[in-house]
C-alpha cells in the first residue's frame, strides 16, 4: 500500500533510518504527481469509467493517493463508477501485502542465517505475535469491513433505510476526513533532513519505477 507498506517491512529487514526515507519520499513525490495529472490523463486516454478507475488503481502506489486521485476525477467528470474500480482494484492490490511481507521478510531472514546454526522456535514465521508483525492491521481491518459490508448488503432488507444511511455515511462523509487524515501523515512521515546527501539515483529509480507501474496500469485497463 506505498506508504504503509514501506514501515511495515522495514523493522522486518532492519531497514536504515536513510533507506526507509528515501522510499518514503520516493512513493510520496511520485505518487502526488500521478494523483494530479492521471485523472486527467487517463480520461483523455481510455475509453470507459470502468478502464480510468483500473488505471488509477494500478497506477499509484499509495492507496490514499489513489483516492484522492478517483475523487478527484469524480468530481470533474462527474463520474461514481471511476472512483469504486479504483478503490476495489486498488484494495484487492493491497490484499497483496499479506503475502509479500512475511515472504520478504522469511526471505531476508533465511539469507542473514547464511553460514549460521539457527534451530530454535523464534525463527519461524508463525504464531499471533508474528502474525501481527508482519501482516498490517489495515489489511485485516480491510477484510473485515468488506466481508461485514458484504453480508450485510446480503442479510438486510433493501428497504432497510437506517443501513443505508449508515454505509453513505462512513462511506462517502467520514471517508472525506479520513482521506485528508491519511494524507497529512504522508507528508509528516517525510523528513527532508534524512535526504541529504542522497543524490539523485534513488529518485531515477523510483521515477523509473513510477512510469512502469503507470504503464502497467494503462496496459491493463486496455486489455478490458
Amino acid at each position: 500500500c506505498g506508504v504503509t507498506a514501506i514501515p511495515a517491512l522495514s523493522p522486518a529487514i532492519d531497514a536504515e533510518k536513510r533507506d526507509v526515507a528515501v522510499a518514503v519520499a520516493n512513493t510520496v513525490a511520485f505518487g502526488t504527481v500521478g494523483m494530479l495529472c492521471y485523472p486527467y490523463l487517463f480520461n483523455a486516454l481510455c475509453g470507459s469509467s470502468e478502464q480510468v478507475g483500473m488505471c488509477l488503481g494500478v497506477a499509484i502506489h499509495d492507496t490514499s493517493q489513489v483516492l484522492g486521485s478517483a475523487m478527484s476525477y469524480r468530481e470533474t467528470f462527474d463520474d461514481e463508477v471511476a472512483l469504486r474500480v479504483a478503490a476495489v482494484t486498488k484494495l484487492t492490490r493491497n490484499l497483496g501485502l499479506a503475502v509479500a511481507i512475511p515472504a520478504l521478510t522469511y526471505a531476508y531472514k533465511k539469507e542473514m542465517e547464511i553460514g549460521e546454526v539457527k534451530g530454535s522456535e523464534e525463527d519461524t514465521i508463525s504464531g499471533l505475535n508474528t502474525f501481527k508483525k508482519y501482516v498490517p492491521p489495515f489489511l485485516v481491518a480491510f477484510i473485515g469491513v468488506s466481508a461485514l459490508r458484504t453480508v450485510g448488503d446480503i442479510v438486510v432488507p433493501e428497504d432497510a433505510t437506517l443501513y443505508k444511511d449508515a454505509v453513505t455515511f462512513i462511506g462517502s462523509d467520514v471517508s472525506k476526513y479520513a482521506l485528508g487524515t491519511a494524507m497529512a501523515g504522508v507528508g509528516l512521515s517525510t523528513n527532508a533532513a534524512s535526504l541529504k546527501g542522497v543524490g539523485w539515483k534513488p529518485f531515477a529509480v523510483g521515477g523509473a519505477g513510477a512510469l512502469v507501474v503507470g504503464g502497467t496500469g494503462f496496459s491493463i485497463a486496455s486489455m478490458l
